[in-house]
């Protein structure tokens, strides 16, 4: 069966994507990650439907959620793997990987 896996720096993006809404709306942030979630396990339908990113790694894709957050993963066999999730206003190039 597919799954979702994350990154340390996956899980970390979104520590501190919550710590962040949550200084003004803990239930806010609460949702946010709540269809980050459900987003990325969308992905495991067609995880080749996001964009390739070969500028950044090779296999890497992104996936614009529902939120101001970008999913970018490596998808393969066993499902996707979350390398980091950021926000929509970051570059990229100066956080990477």
């Amino acid at each position: 069966m597919a799954r979702v896996t994350l990154t340390q720096s996956a899980q970390a993006d979104l520590l501190e994507a919550w710590l962040f809404i949550a200084e003004e709306n803990p239930l806010a942030a609460d949702r946010v990650l709540d269809a980050i979630e459900r987003e990325a396990n969308t992905l495991l339908l067609q995880p080749l439907m996001g964009r390739a990113r070969p500028e950044l790694a090779d296999g890497v894709r992104t996936w614009p959620t529902s939120t101001p957050y970008i999913l970018f993963y490596l998808a393969d066999d066993a499902g996707i793997t979350v390398v980091r999730v950021l926000h929509h206003a970051r570059d990229v190039r100066q956080v990477w990987p």
